[in-house]
């Protein structure tokens, strides 16, 4: 089922009066942004404000000496122990790991789903704490997101994949960050490169749209602080130090929040991402529906349902998530992940593609295509030590879900993990309020898609199409 968007007049939040002229400016800006998709690249940087001249960490780097391992790091081990272990009636280590470091923020984002707690005082997980966790984690873990805060405030974030590349078979990383520093960013990536050969390195950029209406959404208490050109610059920084240095395993993708501040101005930003800006890749997530966004104007998410009508800013949502696959199946859109195969590079965009077409129908309050596995093959680790399914179980002020803190148990995930109140947890999974229309990418749709096998078998079929057209 498809849901009509309700119109201009019945929307709550829709076209708000107060940012009428902010999203005038920024159509203007969009304009003349793509009015660069024609120029050659080195042209386009120049035009898009883009001075690498200006980071020394670009062209120099310091050395590094690789971590030796012999662990498999290939997912089609992973998924066999998962499936042996599920067969057997028993709970397997998780797939998939969301790890948030820090909440710490240098930005203040109304849409942040951390909105109510970034900053706050909490005893964040110390490196050693963090060694201990993963060396109990299981032989499963594959691949594992780093969330804030902003995560690259917690200064420790080399050391701490470092330690996941140590201990754990993981093969994929993702780091979500505002790139506030370039200069730090590239010096993180060069010795992760170095460090973990064979890791998979993905740095996530937060960019909300063109210049005037990013720098409003992510505002900072810096005066003159140019967010935008930030990403930007990071992001072509990235790029061409993987040409340099040969990072064949390193990915650089712009991601945006799916607002009611920013969502009709989108379908031209996805123009400019697609033809000028020309990152590895492009996410579009939704604004969470999350228990912590107490300052959110909306309707519960059940009262928009019963309206039997999207909100506009799902419509987007739904849109240009179509027109994505749609570009993508056609080649117009570069998808392809740097892997080691253009093969598992066209197996990760097609889980994308997958988890946004799943994110449709729980828009809709549809019927899932897969269970969710979160508590079984996806698992969530606050800054604090809380470990859950997913982030909307462990921070429900009202209910809470965590299986419990890390700290109790010494820091021993299998204890925990297998612990009587994280089997009652489990059972809840899927089934409580916090999972109706639950659009949570890496703790639901990810490992979900990767252990349903009707799912993974249309996830192949995609990745050869994708593969064709790459």
């Amino acid at each position: 089922m498809v849901l009509p968007a309700l119109d201009a007049n019945g929307a709550a939040n829709n076209d708000n009066p107060v940012l009428a002229p902010l999203l005038q400016q920024a159509r203007q800006e969009l304009d003349q942004l793509y009015s660069h998709a024609s120029l050659p690249a080195e042209q386009r940087l120049l035009a898009l404000g883009v001075d690498l001249d200006r980071y020394s960490a670009i062209t120099e780097r310091t050395l590094y000496t690789p971590i030796q391992s012999k662990k498999n790091r290939e997912i089609k081990w992973a998924l066999l122990r998962g499936y042996g272990v599920k067969l057997l009636g028993k709970t397997p280590s998780p797939m998939m790991l969301t790890h948030i470091l820090t909440t710490r923020c240098n930005y203040m984002c109304s849409f942040c789903s951390f909105s109510d707690s970034l900053n706050a005082k909490t005893d964040e997980m110390t490196l050693p704490e963090i060694e201990k966790t993963y060396q109990s984690i299981g032989n499963n873990l594959n691949v594992i997101v780093y969330s804030g805060g902003e995560t690259t405030l917690n200064r420790e974030l080399p050391e701490i994949i470092e330690a996941a590349y140590k201990h754990t078979p993981v093969q994929s990383v993702y780091i979500i960050s505002n790139a506030w520093k370039p200069q730090l960013l590239f010096q993180i990536t060069h010795r992760i490169m170095q460090t973990c050969p064979g890791l998979h390195l993905t740095w996530s950029l937060s960019i909300e749209g063109p210049p005037s209406l990013n720098n409003k959404e992510r505002t900072t208490r810096a005066k003159g602080w140019n967010a935008w050109q930030n990403t930007i610059d990071t992001m072509a920084g990235l790029q061409k130090m993987r040409e340099a240095f040969d990072y064949s395993l390193l990915d650089v993708q712009l991601c945006t929040v799916c607002t009611p501040d920013n969502h009709s101005i989108l379908p031209q930003w996805y123009n400019v991402v697609r033809d000028v800006l020309v990152p590895d890749k492009w996410n579009l997530n939704l604004m969470r529906r999350s228990v912590q966004m107490t300052e959110s104007q909306l309707p519960s998410f059940a009262a928009r349902r019963r309206t039997g009508k999207l909100e506009p800013f799902e419509a987007t949502y739904q849109n240009i998530t179509q027109q994505v696959r749609q570009d993508v199946l056609s080649g117009k859109l570069r998808f392809l992940y740097h892997t080691e195969t253009p093969a598992d590079g066209a197996m990760k965009s097609a889980v994308d593609l997958l988890s946004q077409e799943e994110n449709r129908r729980m828009i809709n309050a549809d019927k899932p295509a897969f269970c969710c596995a979160a508590g079984s093959f996806g698992a969530y680790i606050s800054s604090n030590g809380l470990l859950s399914g997913c982030e909307e179980f462990a921070h429900n002020p009202v209910e809470g879900k965590a299986f419990g803190r890390l700290q109790a148990f010494d820091f021993d995930f299998n204890a925990l993990w297998h612990s009587d109140r994280a089997n009652a947890m489990r059972k809840l999974v899927g089934k409580s309020s916090e999972c109706f229309g639950c659009t949570l990418e890496s703790q639901r749709n990810y490992p979900s898609i990767l252990v349903s096998f009707r799912t993974l078998l249309k996830a192949r079929g995609l990745a050869a199409k994708i593969t064709d057209e790459g």
